[in-house]
């Protein structure tokens, strides 16, 4: 078997940007020990899970660069420059430079994990203003980026299945001898902090957290009332009588003060809703805490997949009551016509991008179950063109149309008119993009925005003819519970762990 070292000399003859790692065996398994020792040194740090259906998870820090996108206008590193560009994707693409890196397919063959470096960071909702003409109505109060990313060339990721950790960095192409030193020495430094965080971070008192206060609701406010936002419900559905749309995904942000800290919220968070594309990512500004269950896109190599979710139920309080309420929910004729008309959206974006013939469904209405709601999920895959890539992927798939509704660009304009401000990240995506052409990218939903001492949850419902208004609100609430749960147990924590702290000093 050819060392790490071998790989990355035969690379830097080839390659601009090639990974220079090495491979341990990690007892811990628990990365967050490792996040939370480091992510203080940093202005920048992301921990990327999985839950428990996963093989890897990501952890990084000390970006090397950074961009920013909003209405058109484009800041690197903190700083604006020029020109001014039109097209996001053309802006990332250009900026990742990934075509001269090493292909997925060498890397496999290296045996590097999925992902060894690249960008990360989210694309919001908004972004498809660039790519359709849309109107503008709502407020940007929030006033975020429309595209963040974070650039990586140092990074961990965890094998689950064989208890390995990669440590890896990156070098270019015209290294010398001494920049490799540096590169070898940096690997050095990375393994020590590892080795370091198996005994540095103390245990929080143990807390029964299922036993605290949970009052997450208390002083929020929303950018709907119960009676505006059924009202945008009827509106819906006078537009679904006229023959407009079938279907239009309506959401209601909900905001409260907080003193807890991100990390302190996903803790929480990653204890009672472990989720299959869950993470948090540190910006500056502000950050991201997210136990999203929907897959927006996964490129890897030339295959695509999306895995649409639509179709919502509550979970029971027994076993008998859950697997009633699975039943109902696959009998519904209203969720299976809903959520097969979403299926269809998808393999119709995937088809944009992917050779004649190969998208297909290979798993249909399948139910995945989360702490607090279930849902109907289905997956659908295609081959891609070779004249296309990742970014040509993601415009393609962007937004989700399980979140927008169908048709997808009819749909957007209503939201537009109905909902009073901008979704921001909401809706968009969490993503992952590669060196190597690979990419993961979420759907920001179960996400919490934490800002200035805010935390920001918004959620939404798919709208058809035959919807209950009231209904479709109080679904909205349910499916930000978990969230206002998780920031409501990490003040209690907080608040227990302070009053520890000084009755041991009394």
């Amino acid at each position: 078997m050819r060392k790490p070292e071998e790989w990355t000399k035969q690379w830097l003859t080839q390659y601009e940007r090639v990974p220079l790692w090495q491979k341990i065996k990690w007892t811990s398994q628990d990365p967050w020990r490792l996040y939370k020792s480091l992510q203080k040194q940093s202005a920048y740090a992301f921990i990327l899970e999985s839950g428990r259906i996963g093989r890897y998870t990501y952890v990084g820090m000390d970006a090397v660069a950074s961009l920013a996108y909003k209405n058109g206008q484009v800041s690197e590193n903190g700083k604006s420059s020029s020109p001014v560009l039109s097209d996001p994707m053309a802006t990332v693409r250009r900026w990742m430079g990934h075509e001269f890196s090493p292909s997925a397919g060498e890397m496999a063959q290296a045996g590097l994990p999925d992902w060894t470096g690249g960008s990360v960071g989210y694309i919001s909702y908004d972004m498809g203003r660039y790519y359709e003409m849309l109107p503008r109505a709502a407020e940007d109060d929030l006033k975020l980026p429309d595209v963040y990313l974070m650039l990586v060339e140092q990074l961990y990721a965890f094998d689950h299945e064989t208890g390995d950790v990669f440590i890896i960095v990156h070098v270019g192409e015209r290294a010398s001898l001494r920049m490799i030193e540096q590169a070898e020495k940096r690997l050095r430094e990375m393994k020590e902090m590892l080795e370091v965080t198996k005994g540095k971070i103390e245990e929080s008192p143990v807390l029964h957290i299922e036993e605290m206060e949970e009052d997450f609701l208390g002083e929020v406010t929303t950018s709907f009332e119960q009676a505006d936002f059924e009202h945008a419900v009827r509106r819906v559905q006078e537009y679904i009588a006229a023959g407009d749309v079938f279907q239009v995904n309506l959401s209601v942000r909900q905001t409260r003060k907080t003193d807890a800290e991100a990390e302190e919220i996903y803790e929480v968070l990653r204890t009672i809703n472990p989720s299959p594309y869950m993470g948090l990512i540190r910006f500056p500004e502000f950050q991201l805490v997210s136990a999203s269950p929907e897959l927006l896109l996964q490129v890897k190599g030339n295959r695509l997949s999306t895995r649409p979710i639509a179709g919502t139920r509550r979970r029971g309080r027994t076993e008998e009551e859950d697997a009633a309420l699975v039943r109902e929910l696959l009998e519904n004729e209203k969720e299976v016509a809903e959520h097969i008309m979403l299926v269809d959206l998808e393999r119709n974006d995937l088809g944009r991008v992917s050779r004649f013939g190969t998208v297909h469904v290979d798993e249909l209405m399948a139910v995945e179950k989360y702490s607090h709601v279930m849902h109907i999920v289905s997956n659908v895959v295609g081959e891609m063109m070779e004249d296309k890539d990742m970014y040509d992927a993601i415009i393609a798939a962007f937004p989700g149309g399980t979140i927008t509704g169908a048709p997808k660009v009819r749909t957007m304009e209503i939201i537009e008119e109905l909902e009073r401000v901008t979704r921001g990240p909401y809706t968009g995506s969490m993503c992952v993009l590669g060196f190597d052409g690979n990419a993961v990218c979420n759907i920001i939903i179960r996400t919490l925005i934490l800002k200035d001492e805010e935390a920001h949850v918004q959620a939404g419902a798919g709208i058809v003819i035959d919807s209950t208004p009231k209904a479709e609100y109080y679904e909205s609430l349910k499916k930000a519970e978990v969230l206002w749960k998780s920031l409501s147990l990490a003040e209690a924590k907080r608040r227990v762990e302070k009053s520890m702290r000084e009755g041991s000093r009394v």
